[in-house]
Order: C-alpha cells, then sequence, then structure tokens
C-alpha cells in the first residue's frame, strides 16, 4: 500500500510542476509578444521622425526611454527603465543568491512586485499619452482596455497607430 501512496504524491508533484511550466511559458510568450509589437512601432515611429539611430527602438530597457520620448514625459520613460532594470537584477538575484536568509528572499520577493506593478502603471500612462495624441476621444476606452487585459492590447494598439502623422 505505501507503494501507491507514493506514486499518488509523485503524480500530484508533476501535475504541479506542470502547471508551473505552462504558466512560465505563458508569461515568457506574453512579454515576448509585447516586447516585438512595442518595438516594431518605436522604430516605425522613430524612423518617421528622422531619428539617427531607429534601431535604438530594440534595445530592451532603453526603449523606455525613447517610449517616454514619444509621450513627451521622459523622466517618467526614464524611470520606467530604471524600475525595470532594478526588477530585472532583483530577479536574477532571486534566482542565482539561494543562500541568502528568508527574511531577505521574502523581502526581495516583494520589492519585485511593487516594482512589476508599478512598471505596469507606468507603462499604461506612458501609453495613455501617446494614444491621446492619436485618438483624442477613444484614449479612455482603450486605456480602460489596456488595464483589463493586464497591458496585453497596449503593444497591439501602439503597432496599430505606429504610421499615423500625429505620432511626429
Amino acid at each position: 500500500m505505501g507503494g501507491i501512496s507514493v506514486f499518488i504524491l509523485l503524480s500530484i508533484l508533476m501535475s504541479m510542476f506542470i502547471v508551473f511550466v505552462v504558466v512560465a511559458l505563458v508569461v515568457f510568450a506574453y512579454m515576448l509578444i509585447n516586447y516585438i509589437f512595442e518595438s516594431i512601432f518605436l522604430y516605425a515611429v522613430s524612423k518617421a521622425n528622422h531619428y539617427k539611430y531607429p534601431i535604438t527602438s530594440w534595445i530592451p530597457f532603453y526603449n523606455k526611454c525613447i517610449l517616454g520620448k514619444f509621450a513627451d514625459k521622459q523622466g517618467l520613460g526614464k524611470l520606467l527603465c530604471g524600475i525595470d532594470v532594478l526588477a530585472f537584477l532583483l530577479i536574477i538575484i532571486s534566482y542565482y543568491a539561494t543562500s541568502l536568509p528568508d527574511g531577505v528572499n521574502t523581502m526581495i520577493f516583494f520589492l519585485i512586485i511593487i516594482l512589476l506593478v508599478l512598471s505596469f502603471i507606468f507603462n499604461v500612462v506612458l501609453s495613455h499619452h501617446i494614444m491621446k495624441k492619436v485618438t483624442g476621444k477613444f484614449v479612455d476606452l482603450l486605456t480602460i482596455l489596456n488595464v483589463l487585459t493586464l497591458g496585453f492590447s497596449r503593444s497591439i494598439i501602439l503597432f496599430i497607430i505606429r504610421n499615423q502623422k500625429k505620432l511626429k
């Protein structure tokens, strides 16, 4: 009878691991899709505005500074870049520093959550300002859609409006 209980326990643990892997893959795909659409938007607008190096819109953290520039909120773009870099560094530290005390790990975890929420809020604000330049009266509906889809629609909406003349 002991073998059956071990088999059941291991199957439960494998199921939990599979759920974790699926969630991690979905989050990775979400981040990759958002990055690609946002970078295409920034590249197209940089090229239309005759920036010297539009290819810099593909640099992962620096593209937030460029996003802030197009939203006429350069300070917020730089702050968002710093928040994203800090969150990335904390994620790397929490992954590789396994010998840290539990209190430090907990503090790092909560700090990462706070930084990710701030990053989401600042991304919504910057996108709102960019969409306000182009769409005008529909900007509030698009921002609500952005928040309800947890930012997934943000990059797609920016991708759709990338060729508008009002972004210059």
